[in-house]
């Protein structure tokens, strides 16, 4: 039987989109003024857009790679990448959310959880090696 080889959590275009992430953070958090990143809505949307990217290379695409769909860590996925995308819709609808007031706690709580996501695939990896 053939065994199926597991694509890399960590790339090195994993780590530039990271980079770029916390960049795109950073800049949405403190206000510094920064051609076409002084809008906290479009932070959100680069950031989550990012996030994206980063997961189907690896955190979606590994999962679906090794057909692990159901696999405890694989459902956190979800959930996280679920609330990321929550949080992104309330910003846009004006929905309030508990704990979040403003848009930049918002662009916040989703680089927070998209960190804690990255987390989550790493350990996944690490596990299912062993």
């Amino acid at each position: 039987m053939k065994s199926i080889s597991q694509p890399a959590v960590i790339t090195p275009g994993i780590l530039a989109l990271a980079l770029l992430a916390v960049t795109v953070t950073f800049i949405g958090v403190t206000g510094n003024k920064v051609p076409l990143l002084s809008n906290v809505k479009l932070d959100i949307i680069l950031l989550v857009v990012i996030g994206m990217a980063i997961c189907a290379q690896g955190g979606i695409g590994r999962i679906a790679a090794l057909g692990q769909w159901s696999h405890v860590q694989s459902i956190i996925g979800y959930i996280l990448g679920g609330l990321i995308l929550l949080i992104t819709l309330a910003v846009f609808a004006g929905w309030k959310l508990p704990m979040i007031k403003t848009e930049q706690q918002a662009l916040l709580a989703v680089a927070l959880l998209a960190a804690l996501n990255v987390v989550n695939a790493v350990v996944h990896n690490v596990w299912s090696k062993s």
